[in-house]
């Protein structure tokens, strides 16, 4: 079993800016906008402000993980290690999003990889002896673990329900509506996906090589349904991406 990875981390001082950030996102996330507001203040000051450099680990597979962790700023990378050594790329955890979950209640080994992305990733640790203790005098933030467990499950279930005999370019247009769902930003040329994405990262989601994603995604934009440059990717015509992903 890997090492137990530790959440007690080198910080940048107090960043109370940060702090007050990773409230505000807190409080609008899935589940936890119900909570009541001083269980959620109690999380954020009692929780540790972490920063991360580019493939930073915060949380190895099986390692003890014993908190909850909340992305601030950047990017945290879900992955697994494949037995060949290929990255299997589960999801990319955008500001406000959870991890930790898993671990804090069942008391297991954290279920996956966490690494930063890009040059820096800010996330908010809150230690769970603190979570268990709020939840005991708060119902709605175990109600909270509850709505985000199952949102989480809607959208494995939706990747499994991806029939494997689909065209890969169906399978990538499935990918794109979904994340473009979680996180696009609407623009007068398209929806933005708010987050970098480079081909090798759709290829290694989709389990595919990067020479077969450049294919599917040069139908996508031969087709005139998304561009895509400097992992940078827009969805130019959600309506016909959908179909494309019902193909």
């Amino acid at each position: 079993m890997p090492p137990a990875i530790s959440v007690r981390t080198q910080t940048d001082q107090a960043l109370p800016a940060q702090s007050v950030l990773a409230r505000r996102l807190l409080g609008q996330a899935v589940g936890f906008r119900d909570c009541a507001p001083a269980t959620l203040d109690a999380m954020v000051a009692g929780g540790t402000i972490r920063v991360l450099g580019k493939g930073e680990l915060l949380a190895g597979r099986g390692g003890r993980f014993d908190c909850l962790c909340v992305v601030v700023q950047g990017s945290l990378e879900t992955s697994l290690l494949r037995r060949d050594g290929h990255r299997h790329l589960i999801s990319f955890l955008q500001p406000g999003d959870t991890a930790g979950m898993i671990g804090l209640i069942d008391g297991l080994g954290h279920v996956n990889d966490l690494r930063g992305r890009g040059t820096r990733t800010t996330v908010l640790l809150v230690p769970g002896v603190l979570v268990r203790a709020l939840r005991a005098g708060d119902p709605t933030l175990g109600m909270a673990f509850e709505m985000q467990l199952a949102f989480r499950s809607r959208l494995l279930y939706e990747r499994l329900a991806a029939d494997p005999s689909l065209s890969l370019d169906a399978r990538l247009a499935r990918l794109l509506t979904t994340l473009a769902s979680l996180y696009g930003v609407q623009r007068s040329d398209g929806v933005l996906v708010s987050m970098k994405i480079s081909q090798a990262d759709l290829a290694d989601w989709l389990g595919v090589s990067r020479q077969t994603i450049n294919l599917a995604m040069q139908q996508l934009r031969e087709s005139g349904l998304v561009r895509a440059k400097y992992s940078t990717v827009t969805i130019a015509d959600p309506k016909r991406l959908a179909e494309r992903a019902d193909a």
